[in-house]
């Protein structure tokens, strides 16, 4: 295992490398990120000291690569041009050893060299920005034009305080409980009927998978069309003229029981009439993605179980109930997680439907109110810090969904 990774690790790290010392010539990748340079100098190094240490028949070639990998120390202060001379040492290594490697450790070298590119633009583009905004939520409205001074985790200690978020946070609560298990519990409807040998089948997957293809910020503005106050669609079918659905601050559950006497307010009064607007929006253009992964997983569901119930007497809502419900569960499992992690990030149709956020902030999302201080304040140092306290929401409850709803996950048919 150590002999077949070692070579393509080194590899790897003195690509990235390479890529970051390029990447340098760009503003975005400037100081402060010479610890990480030294970082994966020493990486590097390491690397190849304990091929050497575990690879005696290759200490020749493990030197090598040793003394390769030392300009690395001195990267940030080298051109751009030393940078690759890792890079070269790694296949000259390899061309002195190539005629004792093994044929699966040298098809494991050029496995890694084809396909470390596309992961160097993974890491350059998604990796990289991540650690990038850790580090800039640590000083005082970073903007990339004047100069920022180091304040620990002020940010964090303003944004624990900061009303604004946690009305954010609330409305995206509302979003992950009402569309997610929505769209997971429509979608399986739809697609266990779709499963039927009907008439039209194929039509009838055509017209639900649609409104997925369809570009979102499209179908957004298609769909404040129908909750226009005057010209809208919705309101010329209900006989409500003039109800301006996307301006309408009250919450859904304040409203549902007034006439009972029951006053709600802040949290409990839950998601606006104007949020709820959207949620039905986002159900219905997400729920033909739900209903192709949840068509996918009933048709690997063998027949033979069907048969069998049914030569036993049981009913077709025994069979969804015995049958289908609990072999389809690793792919509602898998929609769960997708959906939560999804919801969270949510933006674009809020943004187009209502682009300041609706009335008294109730159609503000976390990410919305992340893109408003960073882009229009141009403080992206909070924004960086909410980037972070969002990711660390959705870890945490990936990973309590995962502990949770796994346990009831069938894998074997």
């Amino acid at each position: 295992m150590v002999r077949t990774y070692a070579f393509p690790g080194l590899l790897a790290l003195a690509v990235f490398y390479g890529l970051l010392q390029v990447g340098t010539q760009v503003q975005i990748f400037r100081a402060p990120m010479g610890a990480i340079f030294v970082l994966f100098a020493l990486g590097g190094a390491a690397l190849a000291l304990w091929s050497w240490r575990l690879l005696p028949r290759t200490r020749t070639t493990s030197l090598g690569l040793a003394l390769f990998t030392l300009p690395l120390l001195a990267g940030p202060l080298l051109p751009t041009t030393l940078a690759w001379l890792p890079l070269a040492g790694v296949f000259l290594a390899y061309a002195g050893c190539r005629a004792r490697l093994p044929e699966r450790d040298a098809a494991a070298f050029w496995g890694w060299v084809f396909v470390w590119p596309a992961l160097a633009l993974m890491l350059i583009w998604n990796i990289f920005p991540s650690f990038f905004a850790l580090w800039i939520s640590l000083f005082d409205r970073f903007n990339f034009i004047g100069e920022s001074r180091f304040v620990g985790l002020l940010n964090y200690q303003i944004l624990s305080r900061d009303p604004l978020f946690w009305r954010a946070l609330a409305n995206t609560f509302w979003y992950v409980v009402f569309t997610v298990p929505t769209g997971i519990v429509l979608g399986t409807v739809v697609a266990i009927l779709l499963n039927e040998r009907i008439r039209g089948l194929g039509f009838y997957r055509t017209v639900y998978f649609l409104p997925y293809i369809t570009a979102l910020t499209a179908a957004a503005a298609v769909w404040q069309w129908i909750y226009h106050p005057e010209f809208g669609f919705l309101n010329w079918l209900l006989g409500t003229p003039g109800f301006d659905w996307l301006h309408t601050p009250e919450g859904i559950f304040a409203l549902a029981l007034a006439p009972f006497g029951v006053e709600l307010t802040g949290f409990w009064a839950g998601p606006s009439v104007a949020f709820t607007a959207i949620m039905i929006m986002t159900v219905w253009h997400f729920l033909g993605y739900n209903i192709v992964i949840l068509l996918a997983g009933l048709q690997s569901i063998p027949s033979q179980y069907y048969e069998a119930a049914e030569l036993d007497g049981a009913g077709w809502w025994q069979m969804q109930r015995h049958i289908t419900w609990p072999l389809l569960s690793p792919t509602t499992f898998f929609l769960a997680i997708i959906g939560l992690i999804g919801a969270f990030q949510v933006f674009t149709q809020v943004y187009v439907m209502t682009p300041t956020g609706g009335v008294l902030n109730d159609t503000l999302t976390v990410a919305m109110y992340l893109y408003n201080k960073g882009f229009r304040d141009s403080d992206f140092s909070y924004a960086s810090a909410l980037a972070v306290t969002m990711f660390v929401i959705i870890l945490a409850l990936t990973l309590i969904q995962r502990r949770v709803l796994e346990r009831r996950v069938t894998y074997e048919h």
